[in-house]
């Protein structure tokens, strides 16, 4: 028999085998259009043939155009209306008033698709987690750290990381001739987060703000885990198989991937230490800085006795951990870039703001430190950050929600349960039915929306909404109050080669990119500020 198969493979060529393959993939690929567009349950929503048959047409904007399928997106909406199917399975929306319904509140169960979670590389943290009910009990564990009234206790650590950055920025004017040194803003602001959410999680901070040019390679990790991530989305590989090369190859693909395993080793090895401690001296870490007493998140997650031992494995809460701080980093510092960006290339609204400040106690005290209560109480204030994150966008990627148990129903579409639907942050944000003039930083509207009893914060999406919107919201929002006051009240800034387009988004790799660049704010310090008004 053996010899029979043998002699049948003998007399079977390379060519043919090529041809039998490229047969049957012209029949699997016959058959996949014949169900997408006449069989398939969402067979009658809008869209064009093309982008209904498999991922194809996605993957081709997404991968080889370099994230930009939101424009066709876009285009789609022009053309069909409020709802379009954009690949065999998904629906993409564009409706401000029916966010709220795809992206729900606990009450109802919301489940992730598996290929928007499959670009992140850390499968066991919270926004990686596809199942409502897992997705409830694993944000369960930390969510209690990022209230509001845990993150009051870590203003101190905010304002003396905020001390130290704006004293680095300072010593940029020696360094030049009259105007100070071009210094990359936004990486600063990186840096001040990356100390600020990594001392929240993990008790210490490694001093990023110390960087020379607030260059630190996990930031650059990051960026590279970003360009990868269009293309996880469609490998048929689990991601985390990228992360578990050898460390060797990972430096080949890219020198920083090997920082993110390197750090965490070393924030596992930190935390092992801690927990072999002899105890009495408490779980709190030391904050020299601030002389203040402090509990990371991973440590009291660790220690808590309520939480189910399956919840608080120590890879589990890494995983936690570190998407934590990436997002952590990029989005805030992103959104402090964008608010610099519009204080200082109209300053009308630099010393709007100033002005505003003035008002607050302490206000001429150079070692000031205004509460983020005090903050949001300035109309103006709010406004701008409400605007920066407006026009920062969050998350711009598809993120979408599957209704796991019900079917929803939009105008006369019936959408059948299990189908992944969503809506655009950036198309929401700029819609100019509630954001009218959108592209332009106008921080009143906020003030004249609360005027006339209209609640505009309804529309704010950049955070997402429902049960699965940012878990870091509170957080975010310290940093971008205590932030935004500091360097706009205590230093005099110009802009250096950086326009309008160096900041606008174009290419959607997590978040926001521009045409050309990395979205970098760039200045020279020139100065402190007058407050003679």
């Amino acid at each position: 028999m053996f010899e029979l198969v043998l002699g049948a493979l003998d007399g079977f060529s390379v060519s043919a085998a090529f041809g039998l393959a490229g047969c049957a993939l012209t029949a699997y690929l016959v058959a996949r259009c014949v169900y997408d567009l006449f069989l398939h349950p969402l067979r009658n929503f809008p869209g064009p043939k093309l982008a209904a048959v498999g991922s194809f047409y996605e993957f081709y904007y997404d991968v080889v155009k370099d994230g930009t399928y939101l424009w066709e997106i876009e285009k789609m909406h022009r053309k069909y209306g409020p709802i379009v199917r954009i690949n065999s399975r998904s629906l993409h929306i564009h409706d401000p008033e029916y966010f709220s319904t795809i992206y729900a509140g606990g009450g109802r169960p919301v489940n992730k698709e598996p290929s928007a979670v499959a670009g992140y590389t850390f499968p066991h943290s919270t926004i990686a987690t596809i199942e409502h009910d897992l997705h409830r009990k694993r944000r369960a564990v930390v969510s209690p750290y990022f209230s509001k009234r845990a993150i009051v206790g870590l203003e101190p650590t905010i304002q003396e990381r905020l001390d130290v950055m704006c004293s680095r920025l300072r010593e940029t004017m020696t360094q030049g001739m009259g105007a100070g040194i071009p210094v990359d803003l936004t990486s600063a602001f990186s840096a001040f987060t990356a100390d600020v959410v990594t001392f929240h999680f993990y008790g210490s901070h490694p001093n990023y703000l110390g960087s020379d040019g607030f260059k630190f390679g996990l930031k650059d990790a990051l960026t590279a885990l970003l360009d990868f991530y269009h293309l996880t989305r469609f490998l048929p590989v689990p991601p985390t198989t990228i992360k578990n090369l050898p460390l060797p190859i990972l430096r080949f693909l890219n020198p920083n991937f090997s920082l993110v395993m390197s750090a965490r080793s070393a924030n596992k090895k930190n935390i092992m230490e801690f927990l072999n401690r002899p105890r009495g001296g408490g779980s709190g870490a030391r904050d020299t800085q601030t002389k203040s007493k402090f509990k990371s998140v991973i440590v009291s997650a660790l220690t808590d006795p309520s939480i189910p031992a399956e919840e608080k494995n120590i890879d589990r809460l890494l995983d936690e951990g570190e998407t934590i701080i990436f997002a952590g980093i990029d989005t805030t510092a992103r959104t402090l870039g964008v608010a610099m960006f519009h204080l200082l290339n109209d300053k009308k609204h630099l010393q709007r703001l100033r002005q505003e400040l003035h008002t607050l106690p302490n206000s001429a005290d150079a070692n000031r430190a205004w509460t983020v209560a005090e903050l949001e109480a300035l109309p103006f204030m709010r406004g701008v950050v409400q605007e920066a994150l407006r026009l920062s966008y969050g998350l711009v990627v598809r993120i979408p929600r599957i209704s796991a148990e019900e079917a929803l129903q939009y105008n006369e579409y019936t959408i059948p349960p299990g189908t992944p639907v969503s809506q655009s942050t950036y198309l929401i944000n700029n819609d100019a039915s509630i954001f009218p003039n959108p592209h332009e930083f106008d921080p009143d509207r906020w003030i004249k929306a609360a005027q006339d009893g209209f609640n505009l914060d309804k529309y704010m999406v950049s955070f997402s909404k429902g049960s699965r919107g940012c878990l870091g919201i509170n957080l975010a929002y310290a940093a971008l109050y205590l932030g935004i006051a500091k360097v706009a009240s205590s230093l005099d800034m110009d802009l250096w080669e950086t326009t309008q387009q160096d900041i606008e988004l174009y290419h959607t790799r997590g978040f926001a990119f521009p045409k050309e660049g990395n979205g970098a704010v760039k200045v020279r310090v020139t100065g402190i500020p007058n407050y003679n008004y």
